[in-house]
């Protein structure tokens, strides 16, 4: 890419790195995460398990990290597309403090859609805090909808999803 930032999926190697930044986001003003979440046990658990995707700049430094997580946890937490039967369930978006207000997540968002339509998904899921407004425009402007809200770990969430 011509602004030197690149895409791949993250390697086991990359943890102390992807954890490193998710850290850095605590107490972010319209964040979710706290020192107990997301904790080291789960970026290790994402990287062994389901797909993570990170951003990285010219140096080789992860500016931002997305998992694509294979679970169902989402599945009763709103009235989700009822004719979908192939799901993507996105989650623990983070873009790092200097980089936030350029793009970064619906850069991150547009090429994990890809990735997993190409893989047979139908549509994908994202929770995103209600108080969240920054992402809440980064999903609109990708064209993801609203289908419902939900209360879950001590949140409360817009339940968003998008058609492949």
């Amino acid at each position: 890419m011509e602004d030197g930032l690149y895409i791949e999926r993250a390697r086991a190697q990359d943890a102390d790195e992807i954890y490193a930044l998710y850290r850095s986001l605590i107490d972010m003003p319209y964040g979710t995460w706290n020192e107990e979440y997301p904790s080291r046990e789960l970026v290790e658990e994402d990287l062994a398990q389901s797909e993570v995707f990170v951003m990285r700049d010219g140096q080789g430094r992860i500016v931002a990290a997305m998992v694509n997580e294979e679970s169902d946890e989402f599945d009763t937490l709103a009235p989700w597309y009822t004719d979908v039967g192939h799901w993507a369930q996105f989650g623990r978006l983070g873009v790092a403090k200097d980089m936030q207000g350029h793009g970064i997540a619906r850069r991150m968002l547009a090429h994990a859609m890809e990735c997993v339509k190409e893989k047979g998904c139908d549509a994908v899921r994202f929770l995103v805090g209600a108080h969240n407004t920054p992402a809440q425009c980064s999903y609109s402007k990708l064209g993801f909808e609203i289908c419902g809200e939900a209360d879950a770990w001590d949140e409360h969430w817009l339940c968003y999803e998008k058609r492949l």
